[in-house]
């Protein structure tokens, strides 16, 4: 079977899906990292110089357009797989089996799924856009030859709407759910689940990406709202 037969079988479908949320959620953790300078007391230099430097490094830049394209890959399989699944049974059970047989996650991924979409697509239109192709302040720090854009006065501005923080906070309950399943079934379809580290396993998917990071994300819009910081 060729390569690109085997890609459109279920099967390979899932390790594409598993490998894209894989890598994902490795970026996850280096955007966390990069937005949590907006809570630092220092006039913006810590986020905007950061954001000026995924902006500006070529490298980045790359990583960044490959970065949406396997978000695109992952959200198009990830639909094909539900749509599949449901044509395969057309006819739901008298009784749901899916409480014996799956976990509440995994029944809700799609509709997590959708939200999370959903919330990526209004996050890259209010920040990314607005980044790049927007009319924005610039701002100059001390030690720097060259103005940078001020996306942390625009961020900062943008959460003292209710309506903004609102729909960052469900985004975040969408990524919580979504890596809380997404995670550990990645690893059962590389089939390197075992009893030795599923514990772990099931420990980093879900106090670690499933709660630590989604609660990471909100917290920046919730104190900037209620003005901890």
């Amino acid at each position: 079977m060729k390569w690109s037969q085997f890609f459109n079988t279920s099967i390979g479908k899932k390790l594409l899906v598993g490998a894209t949320g894989l890598f994902l959620c490795s970026f996850v953790i280096v955007h966390l990292a990069g937005n949590l300078a907006l809570l630092k007391a220092d006039e913006g230099e810590a986020f905007n110089t950061y954001a000026a430097f995924m902006s500006h490094n070529g490298l980045i830049q790359f990583i960044a357009w490959g970065l949406k394209i396997v978000i695109l890959i992952h959200a198009i399989l990830a639909f094909q797989l539900t749509f599949r699944n449901r044509a395969a049974r057309p006819v739901k059970y008298a009784v749901n089996p899916g409480n014996q047989t799956s976990s509440w996650f995994s029944r809700q991924m799609a509709i997590m799924g959708s939200i999370l979409f959903v919330f990526l697509c209004i996050h890259l239109k209010d920040f990314w856009w607005m980044m790049h192709y927007g009319e924005m302040n610039e701002k100059t720090y001390e030690g720097m030859l060259h103005p940078v854009r001020d996306l942390y006065d625009a961020t900062r501005v943008a959460f003292k709407e209710p309506l903004v923080v609102a729909i960052y906070v469900i985004g975040m309950i969408g990524l919580s759910f979504h890596l809380i399943h997404g995670f550990k079934s990645a690893f059962q379809t590389f089939g390197l689940n075992h009893v030795k580290y599923n514990g772990l396993i099931n420990f980093v998917g879900v106090w670690l990406f499933g709660v630590l990071i989604p609660v990471g994300f909100a917290i920046i819009p919730l104190a900037i709202y209620f003005k901890l910081v």
